[in-house]
Order: C-alpha cells, then sequence, then structure tokens
C-alpha cells in the first residue's frame, strides 16, 4: 500500500510539473508576442512606395508600381495606375491578432534557424473556434522582436505564408520586402484576372501541381512614418 501511495505522489509531482512547464512556456510565449507588438504599435501610421511583382498561375501580371497607406490598427489603402495584387494579410493583421493575448492561446513549438537568426516558432490557437482565423504560426526574431515568417490559415482565403526581410525601419518592425506564398484557389484577384484560377476545368495538363501556389513579392521603400493620417482618407474613393 504504502508503495502505492508514493507511485501516486510521484505521477502527482510529474502532473504538476508539467502543468507547471506548460504554463511558464505559455507565458513566455505570450510575453514575447507582447514584445512584438509593443514595436508595431510604436508606427501609427505610415505610408510607403512598393513595387509589387506577381507569379500566379495560369495569369499573366506585370509588376506595377503602388502607394500603401496604413494606419493603426486596421486602416488599410493601396493607391496604384496599374492591376496592384496586394495581399492585405501581413499588413494590418499582424498588430491585430496579437493584440488581445486572452483571444488565443499561444503555445512555444520549437524554433528554426532563418538565415543565420535563430527564430522561436510559436503557434496560435483562437479562443473562439468560429472566426475566420483558424491557426497562426509565427517565427520570431527573439533578439530584436521581429517577425521573420508568419504562416496564417483562414476559411476565407486558406494558409498563407508571409517572409519579412528588414533593413532600414528594422528598429520599428517594417519589412523592407515581403514574400506571400498564397492558395491560389482561395486568393482573391482583380475580377478582370480571376477566370482562369476560378476554373479548375482549364489547368493545363501537368500544371496541376504548381497551379496550387502563387507568390507576391513586394519591395518596400521610403516610408513615410508617423505623419497623422486621417480617417476619413481611407475612406476617400
Amino acid at each position: 500500500m504504502s508503495r502505492f501511495i508514493t507511485n501516486i505522489k510521484i505521477a502527482s509531482l510529474i502532473l504538476i510539473l508539467l502543468a507547471g512547464f506548460t504554463a511558464k512556456a505559455q507565458k513566455t510565449a505570450n510575453q514575447e508576442l507582447r514584445s512584438v507588438y509593443q514595436k508595431l504599435i510604436k508606427v501609427k501610421d505610415y505610408t510607403v512606395n512598393a513595387n509589387i511583382k506577381a507569379d500566379i498561375p495560369l495569369i499573366r501580371i506585370l509588376p506595377a508600381n503602388a502607394t500603401i497607406y496604413f494606419k493603426q490598427p486596421d486602416k488599410f489603402k493601396v493607391d496604384s495606375k496599374g492591376i496592384a495584387i496586394m495581399p492585405r494579410q501581413g499588413f494590418s493583421d499582424l498588430s491585430r491578432i496579437i493584440k488581445d493575448t486572452n483571444s488565443y492561446t499561444a503555445v512555444y513549438t520549437g524554433n528554426e534557424i532563418i538565415g543565420n537568426v535563430k527564430a522561436n516558432i510559436l503557434s496560435l490557437i483562437p479562443s473562439i473556434d468560429t472566426g475566420d482565423l483558424i491557426l497562426a504560426k509565427f517565427w520570431i526574431d527573439v533578439s530584436r522582436n521581429l517577425v521573420l515568417k508568419s504562416q496564417l490559415t483562414t476559411r476565407s482565403t486558406g494558409t498563407m505564408l508571409i517572409e519579412y526581410f528588414y533593413a532600414t525601419q528594422a528598429i520599428l518592425g517594417l519589412p523592407d520586402k515581403m514574400i506571400f506564398t498564397v492558395d491560389v484557389k482561395k486568393f482573391k484577384v482583380p475580377k478582370a484576372i480571376a477566370t482562369d484560377i476560378q476554373n479548375g476545368d482549364k489547368t493545363p495538363k501537368g500544371k496541376e501541381k504548381e497551379s496550387k501556389k502563387g507568390t507576391v513579392v513586394i519591395e518596400l521603400k521610403n516610408y513615410r512614418i508617423n505623419q497623422g493620417l486621417k480617417d476619413a482618407f481611407f475612406k476617400q474613393k
């Protein structure tokens, strides 16, 4: 009997230690995300010039120049004379998702070397499973509080992978280059050029695999930060 009781005590102790470890890991994950968020919200608004190159299977899209306007928390506008395929995710979604730590459970799920930087991988599981976001993953450079890569899985757009490259505005968490890898079937493109990718029957033979993913590369320069953009500006057509 004493051995049985001893075994129970040992099992209970292990459970307590595991629970403590999990709570500590979750707290650390939340702290890392909070540090990233604190850097991002220093930028109240910005205007930046963008060069956009899209490689979407079955359609031909010329590179486009655009001006992007952003204001916290989710005001977003793009001006371009050409057809600019611009994913909104990665601009407005990042700070919005990590803002409220009560709206998700953050779990540390490992690390990965990106370039020469060791990044912590954090997975975010929404507390409410009826929203658009199903799962979010962030690869974070903890030493600089920068998101190096994110993967967002949503009901509306499928899975989108975003890679971030920093240079001139790293101190404020603003990238100089972003590479989006998108789910072509769910990615929203202008209606004028969307016909082919909406019809899977028109996929040429041997092209099935490559038509599932597309990429959008956005290079950003000439940031104008905290200029006081008004909400009314984003309502203008």
